[in-house]
């Protein structure tokens, strides 16, 4: 494992695996990938790794403006964060299932499109994430979205106009599943309940910080810090290497897969 890899220790190796990004895609990726096999992995994170320590500190995700990473005409700001762990450090740790009419749009509601996968196909992999997360959640809410598995934690208690709405509609109002720990666990402080989600005081909510830093650890990966990707290179219709900046000078890294886990903006871009 080298949690700050220099680009140019890496340009001169192949790896079997390179992720861009760090945040929910790829750690959740990498958490499986580094276990099932030997591999020569590679993280390619644009941002540094801020502790939550740092963050508490500087009063910041990251030392990275957002508004510095894209162009818009609109006034719509898109928070998201450029650091080790991507947006698990900045997210409010609400964590909702799909419903299964979600994955059925076009065979129920006559809209959309269907996935090619229903919810019991997901639903167990859905129990793993909450499983890694500490999810808190209200049982209750089986009736509406099935598990095969109780919540890690119990759900936090209701609000005054909660449990009135729970009087009203008992089977359609329930305690949101969160990644904010009802109780303490091994890594992380029971939630103080203050609003500041986004840089959690206490670091109640899962963070990969907190939650997944084992991965990064791992001693098949390697983590290149500061590397902006630019571009993926084809070669006969398939990703054969990714060209990134790193302090201003361009490297070309080489690998076998490649995982794109930037973000909905940084990927899509």
């Amino acid at each position: 494992m080298v949690l700050d890899v220099k680009p140019e220790q890496i340009t001169k190796n192949h790896f079997d695996l390179v992720a861009i990004g760090s945040g929910f895609g790829s750690a959740f990726f990498l958490h499986e990938f580094a276990r099932r096999r030997k591999a020569r992995i590679l993280v390619l994170e644009w941002g540094r790794h801020n502790t939550h320590e740092w963050q508490l500190e500087q009063n910041v995700n990251t030392d990275i403006e957002d508004e510095t990473t894209y162009k818009t005409n609109s006034d719509k700001p898109w928070n998201y964060t450029i650091g080790l762990g991507g947006g698990t450090n900045c997210w409010f740790a609400q964590t909702p299932r799909f419903h299964p009419n979600d994955f059925r749009l076009k065979s129920t509601y006559g809209i959309g499109n269907d996935w090619p996968i229903s919810y019991d196909d997901v639903e167990p992999f859905y129990c793993d994430a909450e499983d890694i997360m500490s999810i808190s959640g209200d049982p209750d809410m089986a009736a509406m979205l099935p598990r095969s598995k109780p919540f890690p934690q119990p759900p936090h208690r209701m609000s005054t106009p909660d449990r009135m709405m729970k009087a009203a509609q008992p089977d359609q109002h329930f305690v949101m599943p969160t990644a904010r720990a009802r109780v303490p666990t091994a890594q992380r402080s029971s939630c103080c309940a203050n609003l500041r989600c986004w840089l959690c005081p206490v670091d109640a909510k899962f963070t990969v910080n907190n939650g997944l830093m084992h991965v990064f650890e791992h001693p098949d990966i390697s983590v290149c810090l500061g590397a902006e990707v630019r571009r993926l290179d084809h070669v006969g219709g398939a990703v054969r290497s990714v060209t990134f900046s790193h302090d201003g000078k361009e490297y070309q890294v080489s690998g076998d897969l490649f995982i794109l886990g930037a973000n909905a903006i940084q990927s899509a871009a």
